[in-house]
Order: structure tokens, then sequence, then C-alpha cells
């Protein structure tokens, strides 16, 4: 074998061997940043459903006042996406800051990933539930539609008014109240 063989053959397949891993990989697109340090998830759904409980079993003069943190928001969450197997929304992160709920995390098509983020202005509706409105969803470098990531405010909505939030104890919403890492529901027992 001559020189200029053997100098070839292991650039050969040195490129070769980049070229099969970059194949493999998930390219990331990029993104929003996250509005703050990372959460650590705290609690699940029985968590969530014991502070309805006891916010209610609690109440004075028929008031309930119920108070929810990002760590709990993020566990309840990170659990209600990964029970659906075909979920592509991952490493969720709820954050409750000047009056709006931000989730970040990341979504995944195939080889492609993005980091993503909605923004939600929670509302009391007239039948005394809470309605999250969708500000603004960005994924990667791009502003979506609001209806491609409805299953995340879904998510989030239950919890609040689902099988284990306000509907499920029984009080009607009076408002609503979001910052500094928390947000307060406070209502009435029927």
């Amino acid at each position: 074998m001559n020189a200029t063989c053997r100098r070839i053959l292991p650039l050969s397949g040195a490129g070769l061997a980049l070229l099969l891993a970059l194949l493999a990989c998930t390219v990331y697109i990029g993104g929003p940043e996250p509005p703050g340090p990372e959460i650590t998830p705290v609690g699940n759904a029985q968590s969530i459903e014991k502070t309805w409980s006891d916010a209610v079993s609690l109440s004075a003069d028929k008031t309930v006042v119920v108070v929810f943190s990002e760590a709990q928001l993020t566990a309840y969450l990170q659990q209600k996406l990964e029970a659906n197997p075909d979920n592509s929304f991952h490493s969720a992160q709820v954050f409750l800051r000047d009056g709006r709920v931000q989730i970040y995390g990341i979504l995944s098509a195939g080889d492609v990933s993005a980091s993503a983020i909605l923004r939600l202005r929670p509302e009391v509706t007239d039948q005394g539930k809470i309605n999250f409105a969708l500000e603004q969803a960005q994924v990667g470098p791009l502003n979506l539609p609001p209806g491609l990531l409805s299953a995340v405010s879904d998510g989030l909505t239950e919890v609040f008014t689902g099988q284990v939030g306000s509907i499920a104890t029984g009080f009607l919403i009076q408002e609503v109240l979001v910052g500094d890492g928390q947000i307060a529901i406070r209502g009435i027992l029927l």
C-alpha cells in the first residue's frame, strides 16, 4: 500500500463515522429560553387532589383558597404528558410569573427537536371555572397557532377544573392570582 492510500483510508473511515453519527442524532433547531431556572417537580396527582380537598375542609364561611406552586404543577403536568405514549412534548416546566402561566419544554418530531413555550392568561368564566387563554405559542424560532399545543393547556385546565379540581370539590372560582412562583385560587362552596 502506498503512502497516499495509508493517509486517505483513515480519513475516509473517520469521515464515514462522523457522517453516520450525524445521521443517527436528533437535530435541535433552537427556540425560546426558559423563563426562569429549572423547576424540580414535587408531588403527584394525589397531592394535587389532597390540596383541593384540604382547602375545602379547612374553609371558613364557605370561602375556599387554594395555592399551588410551580413545582406541584410541573410534577402534575409531567405525569400527565408521560401517561400518553404518543406525546411529543417532554421536559415540561410550569412557570407562574407576572399574572401568566408559562409552560416551557421540548417538542420532538422525528429526528428534529426544538424548545417551546406557551404563555397562558388565566380567566374566571361566568360559570365559576378557570379558562386559560393562550396568548402565545412558540416552537423553535416560530410562533405557532394556539391549537397546535392544546393538549398541554388542556392538561393544565384539568388541574383546576377537571376531576381533581374545583368541580370535583364543589366550589365556584371567583378569583385567580398568579405571581412569584405560585397560583392562588379563591372561590366559594356551593
